[in-house]
Formats: structure tokens, C-alpha cells, sequence
């Protein structure tokens, strides 16, 4: 009887250790230092992380940059010297629960994506109709709010956008609903913080050739950053169980028939 109890005392902390001691060392999303780099638009849900970069020679058009499930606006750092020269003016943020930016205890929705970009711009004062880029899932938010928004979009832009991965609503989501319990959502959000994703981020870049490329290591130190604070697990759970990644092609369709200049990156 005494073993069987030592037993279940000793399964119950080697559960519960882990998940004290990496509560001990998550810092609390308030305590966010903005960089030197950027600026917080203090929006509804709390600040949002962003940056602003001017062209020496404007055009007088505006594009903003949306990224993806997990890592931040930093991986956008190659692109933008391409968009500045050309005379664009350019935004990109950090998502909430990314980056630099708050994690608010909320459910993060297709919604709630599209309104913190909404609140963005009106926050920036921008009155003029702007170029949007998104990628993987800054693709479906960009479509999204082009749906609902078209006086606002001069035009939309995809690269590998989400969306794509079934032709119908997958059959099987007993990972998600796992992950949708409670504890286990808790748990792994403080214990795994880098479950989604992978700690180093998923990204390997290998444009060697680009001098204005992201470098491997910049982006695994923002990774690890970002990871620092709690939350950031928490909002990619959320997004996976509330923002549909799989099939959004109905939204495709029906932005297809709006007329907005639109353009698609596809490649290996």
C-alpha cells in the first residue's frame, strides 16, 4: 500500500514540477519591454507591437504586412528594403500574443484578427485605401478583411497563404479537442511553450545570397524572446481551435469576385 501510494506521489510530481518551475519562469505579458525599433498602439485589447518604415522616394501608397501562426513581424525584416525602394511606406505589426505584443486572455478568432488589424489602421490615422501582404495565416486575415472591408484595400497579396489543406472540413480534430481541455491547454502552454512550432521556430532560411535576409540565428533570438512571456502558447492554441486554417476557400471564392488587384506566391 505504502508503494502504491510513493508511486502516485511520485507520477503526480513529475506532472506537476515541470509546470511550478516553468511558471516560476514565465514573466508576466505586462512586463513586455518594447524595443527601441518600434512602437505600441495602445488598442482595446492592449498594445500592439508595430513599426513604420518610409520611402526616400513615396509614391504616396501605403502597404501593410501581416504574418503568420507564430513567428512575429521580424521575418518580414528581408522584404521591406524591396517595398521602401519601390516608394512604398510600410506597416507591419506583431499579432497579440506574438512578438512584442500583449496577450490578452481572449478567444482568438478569425474576428478578432480582422478587428485588431481594423483598429490598427484607424489607430495610424491611415484614411487612404492600403496595399495588404499576408502570409500562411496573414493570408486568410488579409482575405478576410478585404471581404468585409473592400473601401478600405487598394489591393491583396498572398504568400502560401492557410487555407488550402482540405477540400472539406477534416474528419478527425482529436488533437485539437485534446488540446481544447482545460488542463491540458494550461499545462502545455506552461510546460511546452515551443510544442507548436518547435522552440527554434519551424523556419530554416537558406537565402544566403540576400544581404537583407533574416538571419537563422536573429530569428531563433526573437523566437526564444517572444517564448519568454506567458501567453504566447496560449494564443496559438487558441487560433487553433477558433480561426478555421484548414478550408478557407468559400472566402477565396467570394474575394475573387470583388474587384481587387490581387496577386498569389506559391513555390518550393
Amino acid at each position: 500500500m505504502n508503494f502504491f501510494l510513493f508511486s502516485i506521489f511520485l507520477i503526480l510530481a513529475i506532472i506537476f514540477f515541470p509546470y511550478f518551475y516553468s511558471s516560476f519562469k514565465l514573466i508576466n505579458p505586462s512586463k513586455i519591454i518594447k524595443p527601441d525599433h518600434g512602437k505600441f498602439a495602445e488598442l482595446k485589447n492592449g498594445n500592439i507591437f508595430y513599426q513604420e518604415f518610409s520611402s526616400d522616394n513615396p509614391v504616396g501608397q501605403i502597404v501593410v504586412l501581416v504574418h503568420g501562426f507564430s513567428t512575429p513581424s521580424i521575418v518580414w525584416k528581408g522584404i521591406v528594403p524591396f517595398l521602401t525602394d519601390a516608394g512604398y511606406d510600410v506597416v507591419s505589426y506583431d499579432h497579440y500574443g506574438r512578438g512584442f505584443s500583449a496577450r490578452p486572455k481572449v478567444d482568438y478568432t478569425k474576428d478578432f484578427y480582422i478587428s485588431t488589424l481594423l483598429e490598427l489602421i484607424d489607430y495610424l490615422k491611415i484614411e487612404q485605401k492600403v496595399h495588404l501582404i499576408g502570409y500562411s495565416m496573414g493570408g486568410p486575415i488579409v482575405g478576410y478583411f478585404a471581404n468585409e472591408y473592400p473601401n478600405k484595400v487598394e489591393s491583396v497579396n498572398f504568400i502560401a497563404p492557410a487555407g488550402y489543406m482540405f477540400k472539406r472540413k477534416p474528419q478527425s480534430n482529436f488533437y485539437l479537442k485534446i488540446l481544447s481541455l482545460p488542463f491540458v491547454s494550461k499545462y502545455i502552454s506552461v510546460v511546452f511553450p515551443s510544442l507548436m512550432y518547435g522552440g527554434n521556430s519551424s523556419i530554416e532560411l537558406s537565402t544566403d545570397e540576400d544581404e537583407n535576409r533574416l538571419s537563422q540565428d536573429e530569428l531563433k533570438k526573437i523566437y526564444k524572446e517572444q517564448m519568454r512571456y506567458e501567453g504566447f502558447t496560449r494564443s496559438l492554441i487558441s487560433t487553433a481551435k477558433n480561426f478555421n486554417l484548414f478550408n478557407t476557400q468559400k472566402m477565396y471564392q467570394e474575394l475573387g469576385k470583388k474587384k481587387i488587384d490581387a496577386s498569389v506566391i506559391w513555390g518550393d
